[in-house]
Parts: C-alpha cells; sequence; structure tokens
C-alpha cells in the first residue's frame, strides 16, 4: 500500500532549514512519501545527493536580469513582481499538486507559498520561528491560514504577543546530537572557549574585543575569513561537526535555533551574540533566552573589559536547562503529521 505523499518547502537562507530537514525528513518518511519542494537549485542537488528525496524546484519569479526591491516586511507580497515568471512559478506548484495530491505542505519559510499552497486547496503546516512578524501582512496572514503550526523549540521560550500559539505545537529543541553522551559540569571552565559565528560572520573588531585575555585560550570555528588576532586564538574555519572542534565548557555564539539546539545538547553554557535578522528572529530568540536563565548576553559595542567582565561571569553562571532539548522531537512532529494527514 502506497503511502500518503506531503510536500515539505525547504528554504535557501543558511543551514537550519536543512539540518532541520535532515532530521525530520527519516521520520517523515515513515508515514509519507515526502517530496522536497525548493527554489534553488544548489540546495536541489544537496538534497537529491545527500537523501536520494524526490525533490520540485521551482522556477523562479524574477526575469532575468531584475533587480529585486529591498524588502521591508510592511507590505503584502512586496517582492512579488507584477511579471508572468510569477505566474510561472504559481503554476508549477499547481502542477505539482495536481499531478502528486499532497495531503500537506510542511512550509519551513516563504509565506507567500503558503498563502498560494492553501489557496489551491492543500493543508499548509506552518514552521514557526521567534521574531517580530506582526508588521508583515504576508506573514501575518500565513500565520492566520495555516491548518497547524510547528515550533522547533520549547513553548517556554515562546514570546508573549504571539497569538497563535492555540494551534501551533511545541517539539522542543531539536538536534542531531544525543544529550546523554555530553557531561555536564557544575561550574565552567573558562580557559577554554569556543566562539561558534553565525551565517553572517563578525566583524573582526568585536571578535578581537572577546578575545583580548591572554589567560583564555579561544577556538574560532565557522570564520570564512582569516582573522588578525593573538596567540591565544585557533581559527579552524569551517568544520563538518561542531561537537568534535568546541573546546571548553562555554561557547559564545549566534542565536539562530538550530545552533542554540546544538550547543545546549551539548550541555555547554552559552554567551549570545544574536545577528540581525528580517523580524529579529535571533534578538528574540536570545532575549527568551536569558529572560529564562539560559543563557547571557552579549553586545557588539562591548569594550574587551566588559566581554573578560561577561565571561567570568559565565563562569558562575548556572544555566536553567529544563529539558529544553527533546531527543524524540524529529519523531513527535513526524507522529503529529501522522494524526493529522496520514
Amino acid at each position: 500500500m502506497s503511502k500518503p505523499v506531503i510536500f515539505y518547502f525547504v528554504h535557501a537562507h543558511g543551514n537550519g532549514h536543512q539540518a532541520t530537514f535532515s532530521m525530520l525528513y527519516p521520520e517523515l518518511s515513515v508515514f509519507f512519501e515526502v517530496i522536497a519542494i525548493t527554489t534553488n537549485t544548489s540546495i536541489t542537488n544537496r538534497l537529491k545527493n545527500t537523501y536520494q528525496v524526490q525533490v520540485i524546484e521551482l522556477p523562479p519569479k524574477y526575469p532575468a536580469n531584475y533587480e529585486i526591491p529591498e524588502h521591508t516586511y510592511s507590505k503584502a507580497f512586496e517582492v512579488t513582481p507584477y511579471v508572468q515568471e510569477a505566474a510561472k512559478r504559481a503554476k508549477s506548484m499547481a502542477d505539482a499538486i495536481l499531478l502528486h495530491k499532497p495531503k500537506a505542505f510542511y512550509c519551513d519559510g516563504v509565506p507567500e507559498l503558503a498563502i498560494l499552497v492553501r489557496g489551491m486547496g492543500v493543508p499548509v503546516v506552518l514552521v514557526h520561528l521567534p521574531g517580530n512578524i506582526s508588521k508583515d501582512p504576508t506573514q501575518v496572514f500565513a500565520h492566520e491560514l495555516a491548518d497547524h503550526i510547528i515550533a522547533h523549540f520549547p513553548f517556554i521560550l515562546e514570546q508573549p504577543d504571539y497569538k497563535y500559539s492555540t494551534k501551533t505545537f511545541y517539539s522542543g529543541y531539536i538536534s542531531r546530537y544525543d544529550c546523554s553522551k555530553f557531561n555536564r559540569n557544575t561550574s565552567a571552565n573558562i580557559h577554554q572557549v569556543s566562539i561558534l559565528l553565525g551565517y553572517d560572520n563578525w566583524d573582526q573588531a568585536i571578535v578581537k574585543k572577546m578575545t583580548q585575555d591572554p589567560d583564555i585560550r579561544f577556538t574560532i570555528i565557522g570564520n570564512k575569513q582569516r582573522y588578525d588576532l593573538g596567540k591565544n586564538c585557533n581559527q579552524l574555519g569551517m568544520v563538518k561537526d561542531i561537537s568534535q572542534a568546541i573546546t571548553g565548557d562555554l561557547v559564545i555564539s549566534a542565536a539562530g535555533q538550530n545552533t542554540v539546539a546544538e550547543l545546549l545538547s551539548m550541555n555547554k553554557r552559552l554567551i549570545l551574540l544574536p545577528e540581525v535578522r528580517p523580524y529579529e528572529e535571533q534578538e528574540v530568540h536570545a532575549r527568551m533566552l536569558s529572560d529564562q536563565k539560559i543563557a547571557l548576553l552579549g553586545e557588539e559595542n562591548f569594550n574587551a573589559e566588559q566581554w573578560q567582565m561577561l565571561l567570568q561571569r559565565a563562569k558562575a553562571f548556572t544555566p536553567a536547562y529544563k529539558n529544553l532539548v527533546n531527543i524524540t522531537a524529529a519523531a513527535d512532529v513526524a507522529q503529529k503529521m501522522q494524526e493529522w494527514y496520514g
């Protein structure tokens, strides 16, 4: 007996969306035939080569050499131009729906697609991130029309002004690392500190101020450029497995959801320096983690002395982990999808 089909949209920005797909795809495949939807050729090839999954790549909604306007996130469909290319993308999506008859559309990003698919008679499951979406009519409408919403973080980190919690399933943090395999120390050894850079690397001046203490050995992970830093810094660049690269109990990191989940699953103490994002999702995420006494916050304008004081504070800081990472999160999401659409 054939399995019901679901479409799963994989956003092209950053690595987090692909990392989440890598964890959810095996679990969803137990119940469904999963067809990935993309808008990016490099993502298409990566998914096909890594997971041997069927992928439908939608055509671009922009004409060749079209100058994409700045996205202000304050107007509905503001970056969808009045051109036939947008219609060709919509037709490609409609043709795929008519051919494969999906039971649901799991939408990890791009609210325009969620709206388009719901208008074609397919239930939408929307992935919810922290952040301020209230000024973006497209995001608000996508949340309104979604049949179900899934948040890959625990409910205690939900922001108080979020309006859709009654139809949101909170899976807890989802991570590729097993919490039980990592020790949890009662006090932090800050003589070894790791700096895990996000998608957008910080300016050299910021990293220089972080690493001024000569008594601390810093390991910098994910730098896409070579920083001019002191002899107490070891720069690793991009790595395949951060769990093998991180040294010490303390990590200074951006506040991306997947990164935070992985670091918490490794029982690391966190100092977060959120990167700028359209809906302030990292800033909101970091603030909620700080409010719940789970992480400490740094600021870009800190001087070297302030960073040293924060590092010393982290030594005595006891994070309130509260079982934030759910080792069965991927299976729990798949089970929910089976209950709704299996």
